[in-house]
């Protein structure tokens, strides 16, 4: 499968998993796409860094990216009304954080 048709279906899966819908208005698509390069970017130079490096570690990485993606489907809201961002997971509203994430110290 090509790069493009993967990166489109895996848009599509998050705002199926978000919106409870596959396809998405342009400017909420744009900022998946956008997420996704980040996720990209992270993931390859993490993978890029060597370990005894000061690299943070899997579960540091995992919580940022995870935090990146709350915070893109917010801001998707903010821009695309039609897309409200799904509630916070079980886990996120028993640690009774505002900003909607997990706090995980980077090392």
């Amino acid at each position: 499968m090509p790069r493009d048709a993967i990166r489109e279906e895996l848009v599509a899966t998050i705002a199926e998993g978000a919106y409870g819908r596959r396809e998405v208005p342009p400017l909420a698509r744009l900022a998946l796409v956008g997420w996704l390069s980040g996720v990209e970017g992270a993931t390859l130079d993490w993978i890029g860094t060597p370990p005894a490096a000061a690299r943070p570690g899997q579960d540091a990485l995992a919580a940022l990216l995870v935090r990146q993606l709350r915070a893109t489907l917010t801001v998707i809201e903010e821009f695309v009304p039609d897309c409200p961002a799904p509630p916070p997971a079980p886990e996120e509203a028993a640690s009774g954080s505002n900003d909607h994430g997990n706090h995980v110290p980077v090392t």
